[in-house]
């Protein structure tokens, strides 16, 4: 039994159990001592994966199970990078990572051909194989990034349209050196090739979307069967890209891009997947590129020392000229200059799949093996550096950028009636609530004082906490009211006051009884009894199948005080549920938008403006809705510079015309 025991702990570990026990305290520990030192965390994965592993004291060993998980998390950094763009600012700025894409991926070439061939005297077939490995680079320090809270800048965008475009290329490049080693290869292959490449973008970028939108509306609510959707997609298009005869990062990217504006950033599926990705994957990843590092190649001799100094002078001059480049092309101030070299200065998987490859085929050496894997070290241990630091710098300013009409505390209050309405009612509150305030979203129940109003209570804190519990992780994002009052509506007007609430969102079923000439008692005290912004909301499907955001404004609604709050409300809802918006109404007001949301440099929305002022033709834009579109109708209070009388039938309208779409009645701020 002793030797039994022995036999477990000898070098390498081979117990399954044991290996996955110190991987594990390695990602809990590693991270944390290196952090006390001032040093990012992930540089203490990777060196532990150079102290523990087969080049280092040999305790693990990189074999199936490392590389399997190893691979998982490769797919799941470029699955989160697609995942999280965004959209809209790459859109509007598409050529911008055209040219930084290019720039990236045509200088590190260039300077890498020139070096291999005349520097260290490699054929041209090898030298532009090795320069090739020069122009990719790994998002290594993407974990810090998101961390930071900065993976929407627009260097990001850029950073992450360049890495595909400049990854692609290469793995093209890899693909056309390694077929050209066989003797058969016909020019029908390039055909064939190009056409396969064209069907998986189509498949991933046309179909997953669909399907992803039909299966979240099917199982709403259904956290673990959505989140084990989302990772069967992301490995699926994986193995697809390999079909097609590129590389599965490709896949996993372009999954991200598919699923973007279905996973809002506030969704507890969004959390679910980062939570994930972060803790176990990608630290696996960091610990396996560590792993490939032998140190032992610095003892070899000066020629080897001399090739992997030419290696990574060459990767580095190349990278930072890109960066360099960029900056001045389009007047990105220092340190985004220093994000976009930090970024793109890591070597990993695609660097050592090019090196592996030649070296297999036998068009690269030994010295250029040796010399990649040091660069990998130097490399992600740079990158990790000088992207902290700048991206620090930069969240720091955008946290310095309110917003008009947003400056102050946000309090959001969401009264509720009916509990089946209370999931969607916080979804969308997450939506338009400003990532930047600090006070949480308040859910109010108000019973009657008239029938034991204490057992109610305690039977609706049972509800709403199971509630809370599907839509967020985050205990501090919401905090429920309660209230015990004569009715729902003074309770509501009581809790907006002493709470000094700005904003309401509450349901409305869409329904009017004979007696009901408005919208019901409660919501016309409210609006009658209130200055805030209020939204009335309907929603039938869920709010990540959103596709279009349909506003429709009254004339000389932006001489309202509210008009700032409520289009950065509208802007912020589109950010999060990755909408574009369709602005309906008259002209001077129009143009005042279009000028207002110019302005407004945090938001980078897909919009469009159309002329319309025929409100007693309302209920003719019901043809135009579907359900992929949130319907939302400004209106202003009785007494305001916006108010006219067609408004009083909208909501008969909205109850008889649009009873299969979701819709939102916003009452802008009155000061």
């Amino acid at each position: 039994m002793v030797l039994l025991s022995l036999s477990l702990f000898k070098l390498p570990l081979q117990d399954p159990v044991l290996v996955f026990a110190v991987i594990l305290l390695v990602i809990l520990f590693s991270p944390m001592l290196f952090n006390k030192m001032g040093i990012p965390g992930i540089l203490g994965l990777i060196l532990s994966g150079v102290l523990l592993g087969p080049h280092g004291l040999g305790v693990l060993e990189r074999d199936e199970s490392v590389v399997l998980f190893s691979t998982i998390g490769l797919l799941y950094i470029m699955f989160l990078a697609g995942l999280e763009m965004d959209m809209d600012d790459f859109r509007e700025n598409k050529n911008k990572s055209i040219v930084f894409g290019t720039l990236t991926f045509i200088i590190p070439l260039i300077l890498g051909f020139l070096g291999a061939r005349f520097v260290l005297g490699y054929s041209p077939l090898s030298a532009f194989l090795l320069a090739s490995m020069f122009s990719t680079h790994t998002l290594v320090a993407y974990p810090i990034i998101g961390r930071l809270g900065i993976t929407q800048h627009r260097t990001m965008t850029l950073i992450l349209g360049g890495t595909i475009i400049t990854d692609a290329a290469v793995l093209i490049i890899l693909a056309v050196v390694t077929n050209l080693q066989k003797p058969d290869l016909s020019p029908l292959f390039w055909v064939q090739f190009a056409a396969q490449q064209a069907l998986f973008v189509f498949v991933v970028l046309w179909g997953v979307p669909r399907i992803s939108r039909w299966f979240f509306r099917a199982l709403e609510g259904e956290g673990n069967a959505q989140y084990l959707f989302v990772l069967a997609v992301v490995f699926l298009s994986g193995f697809m890209a390999h079909l097609a005869g590129a590389e599965p990062i490709i896949g996993a990217f372009l999954a991200g891009l598919a699923l973007n504006q279905l996973i809002p950033r506030a969704s507890p599926l969004m959390h679910r997947t980062e939570f994930v990705g972060n803790t176990l994957f990608i630290p696996f990843f960091l610990i396996s590129v560590g792993m490939l590092v032998d140190v032992r190649v610095l003892l070899e001799g000066p020629e080897a020392l001399f090739v992997a100094a030419v290696i990574i002078v060459i990767s580095f001059a190349g990278k930072w000229l890109a960066a360099f480049l960029t900056q001045k092309i389009y007047g990105f101030d220092p340190d985004e200059r220093r994000l976009i070299f930090g970024m793109s200065s890591a070597h990993a998987a695609a660097t050592i799949a090019v090196v592996l490859i030649g070296y297999n085929l036998k068009i690269l050496d030994v010295r250029a093996l040796n010399g990649t894997i040091l660069l990998i070290l130097v490399s992600c241990l740079i990158s990790s550096i000088v992207a902290e630091k700048a991206g620090r710098k930069i969240a720091i300013a955008m946290a310095d950028k309110v917003p008009e009409g947003t400056e102050g505390d946000e309090r959001i209050l969401i009264p509720v009636e009916n509990m089946e309405h209370l999931k969607r009612l916080l979804d969308f509150s997450l939506l338009i609530k400003n990532p930047i305030a600090p006070e949480p979203l308040m859910p109010l129940v108000v019973v009657s004082e008239h029938h034991n109003p204490e057992d109610k209570i305690k039977l609706h804190q049972r509800d709403v906490t199971s509630v809370i519990h599907e839509v967020t992780e985050d205990p501090d994002l919401i905090r429920p009211v309660y209230r015990v009052d004569i009715n729902v509506g003074n309770g509501i007007i009581r809790a907006v006051r002493e709470l000094r609430i700005t904003e309401v969102v509450m349901a409305w079923n869409g329904k009017l009884s004979a007696r009901e000439w408005f919208w019901g008692s409660i919501l016309n005290r409210v609006v009658n009894h209130t200055t805030v912004q209020t939204i009335f909301c309907k929603f039938c499907d869920p709010l990540n199948t959103i596709q279009t955001i349909i506003v429709v404004v009254p004339r000389n609604s932006e001489r309202e005080a509210g008009f700032p709050f409520w289009v950065n409300t509208i802007l912020q809802l589109a950010k999060g549920a990755g909408a574009r918006i369709r602005i309906l109404g008259a002209k001077a007001t129009l143009q005042t938008l279009e000028n207002f949301v110019q302005d407004q440099d945090r938001y980078t929305v897909n919009i469009s403006y159309e002329l319309y002022e025929n409100w007693d033709n309302f209920p003719s834009l019901a043809k135009d809705i579907t359900k992929n579109d949130l319907f939302t109708v400004v209106l202003g209070r009785p007494h305001t510079v916006s108010y006219r009388p067609e408004f009083n039938v909208v909501p008969r309208y909205l109850s008889r015309y649009f009873q299969d779409v979701s819709y939102a009645i916003l009452y802008p701020e009155q000061k």
